[in-house]
C-alpha cells in the first residue's frame, strides 16, 4: 500500500428523517464541518451485480475503500462516500486486523444508465 495507490474521497455523515408531507424517508447530508471528512483511500473493486426492480434491470457497483484515518467516534453506516464526484452508499465497515487507524468501507452505487 503506497501513496501512489490512494485516491481522495469525502466521507459525509447522512441523517435520515421522515418527510411530514409524504411520510417517506428523506436523506439529509450533514453540512456541519464536523460531519465531513476529506481523506485518502486505497480503492479496490470487489464486484457488481444486477437488480431487477419495477420491471427494470439496474447494474450496481461495489468498491472497498481502505482508509487510514483516526475517527473521534466509531464510524457507522450512516455515512456516504463521495469518490470521483459520485456518491457511494456504505454497506459494511470493518476494522483491518483490529488496528486503531485502518478501516475498510464496503460501498455500493447504482449505475445511472
Amino acid at each position: 500500500m503506497g501513496i501512489g495507490q490512494r485516491q481522495p474521497i469525502i466521507l459525509r455523515k447522512v441523517t435520515v428523517a421522515i418527510d411530514p408531507t409524504t411520510g417517506r424517508n428523506v436523506e439529509a447530508q450533514d453540512e456541519d464541518p464536523t460531519g465531513i471528512y476529506r481523506t485518502w483511500a486505497e480503492v479496490t473493486g470487489s464486484g457488481g451485480g444486477r437488480d431487477y426492480l419495477n420491471g427494470q434491470i439496474g447494474l450496481t457497483h461495489t468498491r472497498d475503500f481502505l482508509v487510514r484515518f483516526r475517527f473521534d467516534k466509531f464510524p457507522n453506516c450512516e455515512w456516504k462516500i463521495t469518490y470521483q464526484g459520485t456518491p457511494w452508499t456504505v454497506s459494511n465497515i470493518r476494522r483491518v486486523d483490529e488496528k486503531k487507524f485502518y478501516w475498510t468501507f464496503s460501498a455500493t452505487r447504482k449505475n445511472d444508465a
